[in-house]
């Protein structure tokens, strides 16, 4: 297995979990751990409770739980077994959660005005993700090209 699929699978991990537990804050699971200790990160209760963080019912945090465990299992899988089918997912996967984040990041500064840091701590797990997917496939495509 190669190093980004490590990184690939390490973050994506590491995003399920900070998914889970926002998802748990949003449906009363956890208490609420964000707040003015956290400085300028600290307006989680705020973006949590704009009308950003949902689509319709469903939690932007159930979305990026569902995300994140697609680049989990895409890494797991290529690194695994080399298929292609499983990096092309993984690539996908990455590429649009990494939009998604960027949109979501630029709501926050535009339209609420406050940072949640377990917010943008999910986001660069994301990115960070991505990146390994492309690294990975750009890998593959060199050893395919001998």
């Amino acid at each position: 297995m190669s190093r980004a699929h490590r990184i690939g699978i390490t973050f994506s991990a590491v995003g399920v979990l900070i998914s889970a537990f926002i998802l748990g804050e949003k449906i009363g699971i956890f208490p609420e751990v964000c707040g003015p200790a956290w400085g300028p990160f600290g307006g989680c209760k705020t973006v949590e409770a704009s009308q950003w963080s949902s689509i319709g019912p469903i939690p932007i945090a159930a979305i990026g739980l569902i995300g994140s465990l697609v680049l989990l299992v895409a890494a797991y899988v290529h690194g695994r077994t080399k298929r292609e089918e499983a990096l092309m997912l993984w690539l996908l996967a990455g590429i649009a959660g990494s939009a998604i984040e960027v949109a979501l990041i630029l709501i926050q500064a535009l339209f609420i005005g406050e940072w949640c840091g377990k917010c943008l701590l999910y986001g660069a797990t994301v990115l960070i993700g991505a990146a390994a997917a492309i690294s990975a496939s750009l890998a593959y495509a060199r050893s395919t090209r001998a």
